[in-house]
């Protein structure tokens, strides 16, 4: 996810970190793994097995007390309050800017020295870079200008009244660039928390209740995220999936999944995501993922295409929906996804039961059950076909590029790096898509080639009598 640079400080750094996290009280390190060098695999540094290691066998153990987290942070020994006042996102952001502030006087100086500074996470790239993307639904999950605003307006008031306590930051946050300084080290931060954050378990999560910005609550366990040292070096990979990060009271254990070989990287899984979240979250794309890629299909777009099959007012719309609702199939937003190998493309009942709802007319709706159907009635199958040709054709025509012009492209070996990456998601979305335009066009040639037999057919008998 990171631009690592090449520089002689590297080992010093890791040697460095490996020596601050074996003297944490609780730490025990399997001597069968090292954390390896893997820049020439632009992997950076990776937990790598030296020896052969079994099924269940424990890679590592971190105490508790060594998660960068808001409760460990100094900042909740020494400032409470400022903590309280923020969201759970803000917080972490927070505590990890007064923790880097503090430098060499921090607990976690020799884990910060580790952690990359440099990204390629969308949120890092230029309007020329995004534009490459246009016509995926990634550009919508960004949020780089709500969490500007936020920063801003929750961050930046504390920052400027505190400025005393932020260490080797002081100077930036009481100056009149303080608000440039704050989103640099924010980014930096938020995007760490993405990518390496993992989900903790509080002593007191089956009680306690924190309120949200936007007035919301939430448990504890919902809110707490930690850095784990040493976690987050393992890597990522859907097939390769070999160990499994677990929480105990007083500490958090990676255990081997299955037998790992000697040389093997130790792979802790990111989960099914598609290719444009693994660029937006983690700031690279592998097609180990490709399998995962999805097209997003919105709700409006859905209303939109249904409504040039059924007139609806807006009253007749919001009852369909409701009705969909009562399906438990309506959502904002509905997925293409990539069929596994050597199975056919198909749409997900939840979409195809959508459009259903909102293709009822007046009479068919007063009938329609209250319980989910497993498909929708047939006689709704000629114009639901039409939708789906719709809905797909407006998705293709959001791309500016076709998939034999983004097959040319990747062709040349001097592309560079966030392109080549972009051009590999919206490829593979427009793969989908592809697919998915035949599967429309085959159902309604199917539709229509069935009513020409019977038509055939009835004019044969008629014919006979």
């Amino acid at each position: 996810m990171a631009l690592d640079p090449d520089n002689g400080e590297f080992q010093v750094k890791t040697t460095a970190f490996q020596q601050w996290l074996q003297q944490m009280p609780g730490t025990v390190i399997s001597p069968k793994i090292e954390i390896a060098d893997l820049r020439k695999q632009d992997a950076g540094r990776r937990i790598v097995a030296i020896q052969d290691i079994e099924e269940d066998e424990e890679l590592f153990r971190i105490p508790l007390s060594a998660v960068l987290s808001v409760q460990n942070s100094g900042l909740q020994k020494e400032k409470p309050d400022l903590l309280r006042r923020l969201d759970s996102w803000n917080s972490l952001v927070l505590a990890m800017i007064y923790e880097d502030g503090l430098k060499a006087h921090s607990k976690w100086y020799s884990y910060f020295n580790i952690l990359p500074s440099s990204f390629n996470t969308l949120i890092y790239w230029s309007p020329s870079e995004l534009a490459e993307l246009q016509g995926s639904a990634v550009l919508g999950k960004i949020g780089k200008r709500g969490a500007d605003k936020s920063f801003k307006e929750f961050l930046l008031p504390v920052m400027r009244q505190n400025t005393e306590i932020f260490g080797s930051h002081a100077r930036a946050f009481s100056g009149e660039n303080a608000e440039s300084a704050l989103l640099h080290l924010a980014h930096r931060m938020a995007t760490l928390i993405m990518a390496y954050a993992f989900d903790l378990e509080l002593e007191d999560s089956s009680s306690d209740e924190f309120e949200e910005a936007d007035g919301s609550s939430q448990s504890a366990y919902d809110l707490n995220k930690g850095l784990v040292p040493l976690a987050d070096l393992s890597c990522a990979d859907g097939n390769l999936n070999n160990a499994n990060l677990l929480q105990h009271e007083e500490s958090m254990t990676m255990l081997a999944l299955k037998r790992i070989h000697k040389g093997e990287q130790i792979c802790n899984d990111l989960g099914q995501l598609p290719r444009s979240d693994l660029l937006r979250r983690y700031g690279y794309v592998t097609d180990i993922y490709k399998q995962w890629d999805v097209v997003e299909i919105d709700i409006d777009l859905i209303t939109q295409a249904s409504s040039q099959y059924n007139k609806l007012t807006d009253k007749e719309k919001g009852e369909r929906l409701e009705l969909a609702a009562r399906w438990e199939v309506l959502q904002d937003g509905y997925d293409l996804a990539r069929p596994m190998v050597n199975e056919p493309f198909r749409f997900d009942r939840t979409l195809t039961l959508t459009i259903a709802a909102l293709l009822h007319r007046a009479r068919t709706f007063e009938e329609a059950p209250d319980d989910p159907p497993d498909e929708p009635p047939h006689y709704l199958y000629p114009a639901l076909n039409q939708v789906l040709k719709a809905i797909v054709a407006a998705r293709q025509e959001a791309y500016s590029t076709t998939i034999a012009e983004d097959v040319s492209l990747l062709g040349d070996p001097t592309m560079h790096e966030r392109k080549r990456m972009a051009i590999g998601v919206r490829l593979g979305e427009k793969e989908i898509l592809a697919m998915a335009a035949n599967e429309a066009e085959r159902k309604i040639n199917e539709i229509s080639s069935a009513g020409a037999v019977t038509l055939e057919s009835n004019q044969v008998k008629k014919r006979k009598i």
